[in-house]
């Protein structure tokens, strides 16, 4: 499954409260986020110093996810502020 997602990932690094205002920014916005590159990313997951979110619908995330992502589909992130705050750490979303 890791290698079906990781070709396709769109990976965010975002940080509490700006995720969901960055979800909810225009996406001229969205295309300025900062990206890492997929390397980075498997050490920081492996190492556990993330918090990743899927923000694709609940389907997509059942069809298939990356281990130990958390289900946020975009539309529901304003529900999900407390969670996001209280993560502690860098958040990353992503989307395929």
């Amino acid at each position: 499954m890791w290698n079906r997602l990781s070709s396709r990932l769109a990976l965010v690094i975002l940080l509490g409260v700006p995720a969901v205002a960055a979800a909810q920014a225009p996406t001229d916005d969205l295309a300025s986020a900062p990206r890492i590159p997929q390397a980075e990313f498997k050490k920081l997951l492996s190492d556990g110093t993330i918090f990743v979110i899927d923000v694709r619908d609940h389907q997509s995330y059942v069809n298939g996810r990356i281990p130990g992502a958390v289900s946020m589909p975009l539309e529901t992130l304003a529900s999900h502020v407390a969670e996001l705050k209280a993560a502690k750490k860098p958040i990353v979303a992503y989307c395929a």
